[in-house]
């Protein structure tokens, strides 16, 4: 309870009396990050469920992720411009690194805050129309499963995020997993049962984003590690924004696969 009490607070607007303990709780268990995902995806479920019956779907989705992205107070977004900058500037690590933790947005964080939003307004607005809002709550899962991943698979480094990757392991991950499993299980046999979804496709879509999850943490991992030498919060926040969108794309390319 302390881990998620902190979680809360941390990637949240939600104002929870936390100390030392809770957030050193919330280190050693990493892998309960997927929960915050489902209240993420609950939200943007709700909001693009209410918001569709008087908007079109573009419109909906874009209210919905700037309602997202308001309550995760743009932590994850904030990672998205940081990477942006330490990626595309020229020199060796440490001049990423320097690009890095600048504070001053460069023409690399822009465009890669812009590429992520439209992206992912794009591929909700695509899932809103072809019905499939679930997709979007189950992959708000997902991309908490793939930060699970990146922090496994890299090394840390500094700031608050590094006992979180120093003490997340493969074990975490297989953790997260099966977390992420058990919370949306119930959700995909409701849909089974009363949403038109066959088991296949509900099965298909599993294995898909959590196997994608998992790809993607190690990717973004594998960048960080040779452009930064390490894992940071930054990193971590910009795997799920991104993730996000691979996620609601791959959704897409199952149901489009499934039906033809």
């Amino acid at each position: 309870m302390k881990a998620l009490k902190a979680m809360f607070s941390f990637f949240t607007m939600l104002r929870l009396d936390i100390d030392e303990d809770d957030m050193a709780a919330m280190d050693r268990s990493f892998h309960l990050v997927p929960i915050i995902g489902l209240f993420y995806g609950i939200l943007a479920y709700l909001s693009m469920s209410a918001l569709g019956v008087f908007l079109d779907s573009f419109t909906s989705a874009a209210l919905t992720l700037f309602l997202v992205s308001l309550m995760n107070r743009f932590l994850h977004l904030d990672g998205v411009m940081d990477i942006g900058d330490g990626l595309v500037v020229s020199g060796g690590r440490e001049d990423h690194l320097r690009a890095l933790k600048d504070s001053r947005i460069g023409a690399g964080g822009v465009a890669f805050a812009v590429f992520a939003i439209l992206l992912a307004v794009g591929s909700w607005s695509a899932l809103a129309a072809s019905g499939l809002l679930l997709a979007i709550l189950l992959g708000e899962v997902y991309a908490r499963n793939a930060s699970v991943a990146a922090a496994a698979f890299g090394s840390p480094g500094p700031g608050m995020a590094g006992e979180s990757v120093r003490l997340t392991s493969a074990a975490s991950l297989v953790k997260s997993l099966v977390i992420c499993v058990i919370i949306t299980a119930p959700l995909l046999a409701l849909a089974v049962m009363f949403g038109g979804w066959t088991i296949m496709e509900s099965v298909t879509l599993t294995l898909v984003m959590a196997a994608l999850s998992v790809f993607s943490g190690l990717v973004m991992s594998s960048i960080a590690e040779r452009n930064f030498g390490m894992v940071n919060g930054d990193v971590l926040g910009a795997t799920n924004e991104l993730t996000r969108s691979l996620l609601a794309i791959a959704s897409l390319a199952v149901f489009s696969w499934m039906f033809w």
